[in-house]
């Protein structure tokens, strides 16, 4: 039994369905923590490449919005990783109080008349690029090849392939299209963790988003981890996690 009262909904990533989140999800539950992981529309790794292309961003928000308005009123706090902060930030942003606090693990957060790529490179060539690429494939976001993923060294081999098993193309717009805010995700509760193969939380904030360094009122956490934390580090991020909600949990009116 515990005596937490909100919900962890766990929200994947570009490339992936709740399968990644699925081991994070076993973890918490082992500390009290009622949580679950859904796939965001497209990324079922079944539906046809056309069907897929027809996601947009807003299909991603609306359809976590409506799961949150299905659990009912029970508070909820929601976990991203990278690609799924935009969903979650804009998620909150509609169902407003319900939403307790939000966790993002490396996001990419959502600005107001932005798109993720918008900040996805360091230079104007690269983002460009990126968008080319995605239009060039009929708006769809090709998951990274196997021999990419071993530079995260992090990984165990078995990590990294069962990443290349089981990533899927990604709806291309949901990328390319600007987020809409009513207000800053800055004012929204929040964690942001740093991921960085440093144990310095100072040094592992100096790449996160700017909207995070700037968010005063933000708590600052970090993982000693690369970009998939929930394989390479599963009981430090169910932790982090954990304490985090146990957290938002706190803090009922």
């Amino acid at each position: 039994m515990t005596d937490v009262s909100v919900r962890a909904v766990l929200v994947p990533g570009a490339w992936m369905g709740n399968w990644i989140w699925e081991p994070t999800v076993r973890h918490l539950a082992e500390r009290g923590i009622d949580a679950e992981a859904i796939t965001l529309r497209g990324l079922e790794g079944t539906e046809p490449e056309a069907t897929v292309a027809a996601v947009h961003l807003e299909d991603h928000i609306q359809q976590l919005v409506q799961h949150v308005e299905r659990m009912g009123p029970s508070p909820v706090v929601l976990i991203s990783h990278s690609y799924s902060a935009m969903v979650t930030a804009c998620a909150a942003d509609r169902v407003g109080d319900q939403v307790r606090g939000l966790i993002h693990l490396g996001g990419f957060l959502p600005v107001d008349g932005r798109a993720l790529l918008d900040d996805w490179s360091d230079s104007d060539a690269g983002r460009e690029q990126e968008r080319a690429d995605i239009e060039a494939a009929g708006h769809l976001w090709a998951p990274p090849p196997r021999g990419l993923l071993d530079h995260e060294s992090d990984l165990t081999p078995a990590d990294r392939d069962y990443l290349a098993a089981r990533l899927t193309p990604h709806p291309g717009h949901t990328v390319t299209e600007p987020a809409r805010l009513s207000s800053p995700v800055g004012a929204q509760p929040s964690t942001y963790v740093a991921l960085s193969p440093y144990d310095d939380i100072d040094r592992a904030w100096r790449d996160a988003p700017t909207v995070a360094t700037l968010a005063s009122r933000w708590r600052r956490r970090h993982l000693v981890s690369g970009h998939w934390p929930m394989l390479s580090t599963p009981e430090a991020t169910a932790d982090l996690l954990a304490a985090e909600i146990h957290h938002y949990d706190s803090q009922r009116s």
